[in-house]
């Protein structure tokens, strides 16, 4: 999986391109101290904004980006990981076969902000951003004590949180452990040899696996200044891959993403609802939103 608080960053940005709906601001209650850092970084983010001369309205995404049959798979359940598997594999070529489709859904409703911003002049719009940047940094610090420089920084912190509490508690988890090596020794008997047998990295290996081989793909195409692939990116895609050869890439990943999930049945049913609850926790000190 890629990183969670990325995803939702993308997700968000995503909202914010397509957003559009009523631009009244509407009076906004104070969240109680039972409300979510979520809420009450909204609150003082809108105050702040005011105290600038701006309108701002407090607005927290509801729902998820997710499917009903995609939280259940994130959740480690069997039978929706082996229908997602059997059309997506690991989600690599399958966004080259499949690019034209998708399967998330928006269930947020509009951010009024978008409109506010967007009825500014251009120099109007630029002080909006500059002073939404220092009210959401200020905001940020008041409610979680967290010291962020933008909302990149604020991603990028989360992402280093996530990965250090993953290391000590996921890897760190004896059970996880034993499966993950089980799960290892299963795909070595398939024909399949894993870099290592830790949890995260048998949760991450095959989807990084055709990752590279999509990268190096694109390196191949040639015209452009394209890296070698490192799992910790960017990586690329190529752009002129015909469709029979991705969805040749993309057969032969479906098949390792099933082979996976076989001999993965029991580690992803413990290590993905732990894997969820890590990051979650890692995300709310940082009054984020859970993925």
């Amino acid at each position: 999986m890629l990183k969670r608080s990325l995803l939702a960053l993308a997700a968000a940005t995503l909202a914010l391109l397509a957003g559009c709906g009523d631009t009244r601001v509407a009076s906004q209650p104070s969240p109680t101290p039972k409300q979510d850092n979520k809420a009450r970084i909204e609150a003082v983010k809108a105050d702040c904004m005011k105290g600038k001369g701006f309108r701002y309205t407090a607005f927290v995404m509801e729902g998820t980006f997710l499917s009903p049959d995609q939280e259940k798979a994130a959740s480690g359940d069997y039978a929706a990981m082996k229908a997602h598997r059997s059309k997506w594999g690991f989600n690599v070529f399958s966004n080259l076969v499949y690019h034209q489709e998708t399967e998330t859904i928006d269930r947020s409703g509009p951010d009024p902000n978008v409109m506010i911003k967007r009825d500014l002049s251009p120099a109007q719009q630029k002080a909006y951003g500059k002073a939404l940047k220092a009210c959401q940094a200020q905001a940020i610090k008041q409610i979680t004590g967290k010291s962020v420089k933008s909302e990149q920084d604020w991603f990028e912190q989360v992402d280093k949180l996530v990965e250090q509490r993953e290391k000590r508690e996921l890897d760190g988890d004896p059970r996880l452990v034993e499966l993950a090596s089980a799960m290892a020794d299963c795909m070595a008997a398939k024909g399949y040899q894993a870099a290592a047998k830790n949890p995260i990295n048998m949760e991450t290996w095959g989807q990084l696996t055709f990752m590279k081989e999509l990268h190096e793909l694109a390196r191949k195409e040639g015209g452009r200044d394209i890296p070698p692939y490192t799992s910790t990116g960017p990586w690329y895609q190529p752009t002129h891959l015909p469709d029979a050869d991705a969805r040749r890439y993309l057969a032969k990943e479906v098949k390792m993403a099933l082979d996976d999930l076989e001999c993965g049945k029991d580690f992803y049913a413990a290590y993905l609802p732990k894997s969820v609850q890590v990051a979650q926790a890692a995300q709310a000190e940082f009054g984020m939103d859970p993925d």
